[in-house]
């Protein structure tokens, strides 16, 4: 029993030493005192030292150990006190080591999450991926206040990577490291008083706890409040499972990664430069839109307000009516009511105006293309289901990354197969980071042989990577990159704006809208500035939107900037359901 003492006293003050620095200080305290007492005591016995001056001769040499050189005594009692002296310095030492230790821990504790989130209208990211980067970047120019990043990911790379975006110094950015499906680290981000929170994994059962546990957290705290909630999902039956656990007050804006990328390349094969265009809709440093509810405008024409927002820079689009509506384009003589919601182009750049270039008019291919697409080979399907709806009057064929990879001479092979297949527009997608790398080098070697044999191929590229995008960016339109970057900035707008999301789905969609660009010459014999030529095609239920004049793409330019043969135009085409014609044509 004796023997176990030992071995209790050594247990108890292991868990002493374990509930963190208060009680350490306790125990360092407590043995100093002790000890000093001891040592009192050994010299009173000993070398009769005055009782009334041992014990605070002792402290004073315990705390400053400059004091040893003033002892007067005997020489044991300076060995008494220079082995206190000595125990004084390793005492401050351990002090401190403890001080150190428990800050820290607790800037650990912080980056992992373990701390609650004192913020109000901060911006929520949960999870981590490319598509993160670019809401972060779009999230500052949307001028929003305070970012949180939850993830699984290290702090230190995040913290890298976000430095370099532009104004991040600015910015209040807080990055916790920590699982985003744990329900205790979800409600230390104060999601009450948050402005929006977006979802991103690349696993949707990841994705749907998170949206489980935020759920819980609504109904345990009995948020009034409606919490704008967008998730980024890969698989399409996830998104039943998602539109399942939407009640009032949890509504969940659901982003479908590959038919948006699919439905814009498609788009893009038969509009040469409409990425271009899409980027610069989506983003907040280019035009935006935006839903005006508070206007001036009842019982006034279509037309005459259109003429009014002109003056002001702005193009107006159209009008919704509610929530998660599509764009609506009335006749230019429809009478506007109150409660119309008016979708407006608004400039947010100086950017606005077209370079001109030699009488020369641009060759521009209207003919049936020829369309190679280049991809991993499980995806055929999947992208063909995807953009048939759109290329019916197109030839395509397809060939794996693989297929290229084993040719030994593969700038031969590309060359050959090119020619021989009259390939008018090459498609190469690439959906992860490793893809990426061989679509990359494919790339490189298609440059070359356009370059050299002089060939008329347009190119379109998806890539994953925003990093690797930057690699091989090039200025001209027809070798345009689209990457996930596109999905990061429409879900930056539908987190700041949902209403602007079911916008941008009716653009994407061929039963809505649909962007085109068409030449001029197909409508106009002569120059017109651009507010003419909007107004007469508003007359044909057409918005136009920008100019494209070779490799210049406008989106809004300056009301008096003339168009001519030079260019094709941008615009917005009325495919409507028939019940909104008998409704908005009068």
């Amino acid at each position: 029993m004796l023997k176990d003492i030992p071995k209790y006293i050594k247990y108890r003050i292991d868990r002493m030493l374990n509930k963190g620095l208060l009680y350490q200080l306790l125990l360092l305290v407590f043995a100093i005192i002790i000890l000093l007492l001891i040592v009192s005591i050994f010299i009173i016995v000993f070398f009769n030292y005055p009782p009334k001056d041992a014990f605070w001769d002792s402290l004073m040499q315990f705390i400053d150990t400059g004091n040893i050189s003033s002892v007067d005594g005997s020489t044991g009692i300076v060995l008494t006190f220079l082995m206190v002296t000595f125990i004084g310095v390793c005492g401050w030492g351990s002090l401190i080591a403890m001080i150190n230790k428990a800050l820290q821990d607790r800037i650990n504790n912080l980056s992992k999450g373990n701390a609650f989130i004192m913020e109000k209208n901060h911006a929520i990211i949960l999870g981590y991926g490319e598509e993160a980067l670019t809401i972060v970047e779009e999230f500052i120019m949307a001028k929003v206040k305070t970012i949180i990043i939850l993830s699984e990911h290290n702090v230190d790379i995040i913290r890298k990577r976000i430095s370099f975006i532009k104004g991040s110094k600015q910015t209040n950015i807080i990055i916790r490291e920590g699982s985003a499906s744990r329900i205790e680290n979800i409600k230390l981000l104060n999601i009450a008083k948050s402005s929006s929170i977006s979802i991103i994994n690349n696993d949707d059962t990841e994705s749907l706890n998170i949206l489980l546990a935020l759920k819980k957290i609504v109904e345990e705290e009995e948020l009034d409040k409606k919490i704008n909630i967008c998730v980024l999902v890969h698989e399409e039956d996830t998104i039943e499972i998602i539109k399942s656990i939407e009640e009032k007050n949890f509504v969940i804006h659901v982003i479908y990664k590959y038919e948006i990328l699919y439905k814009l390349i498609a788009q893009s094969i038969i509009y040469t430069g409409l990425s271009n265009v899409y980027e610069d809709l989506f983003s907040n440093d280019g035009n935006v839109f935006y839903i005006e509810t508070d206007h001036d405008f009842n019982d006034c024409k279509f037309e005459d307000a259109a003429l009014k927002y002109l003056e002001r820079g702005m193009i107006l689009l159209g009008i919704t009516k509610e929530d998660r509506s599509q764009l609506l384009i009335p006749n230019y003589d429809y009478l506007l009511k109150k409660e119309n919601r008016l979708v407006i182009l608004s400039r947010n750049n100086n950017d606005d105006n077209i370079k001109e270039y030699p009488d020369i008019k641009p060759s521009i291919i209207k003919y049936k293309n020829n369309i190679l697409l280049i991809c991993e080979e499980n995806r055929y399907d999947e992208i063909i289901k995807e953009i048939s709806e759109y290329m019916e009057n197109h030839n395509t064929s397809m060939i794996s990354y693989n297929s290229i990879k084993s040719q030994k001479n593969k700038y031969k092979f590309m060359r050959e197969k090119l020619k021989k297949e009259n390939t008018t527009k090459i498609v190469l997608i690439s959906e992860d980071n490793l893809t990426d790398v061989k679509s990359i080098n494919i790339l490189l070697i298609i440059r070359q042989i356009i370059r050299k044999e002089n060939l008329n191929i347009a190119i379109l590229s998806l890539l994953n990577s925003i990093q690797k995008r930057n690699l091989i960016y090039s200025d001209d339109v027809r070798d345009f990159i689209v990457s996930g970057k596109l999905i990061g900035m429409l879900m930056a707008q539908a987190s700041i704006s949902s209403n602007i999301l079911y916008i941008f789905y009716g653009l994407l969609s061929k039963n809505g809208k649909d962007i085109i660009m068409s030449p001029y010459s197909d409508y106009f014999n002569e120059s017109k500035s651009f507010k003419d030529v909007y107004l007469y095609l508003l007359r044909k239920k057409v918005i136009i939107i920008g100019v494209k004049r070779y490799n210049d793409v406008i989106i809004n330019p300056n009301n008096d900037c003339m168009l001519d043969n030079k260019d094709e135009i941008i615009i917005i085409t009325n495919y409507v359901l028939e019940e909104e014609n008998e409704e908005l044509i009068f």
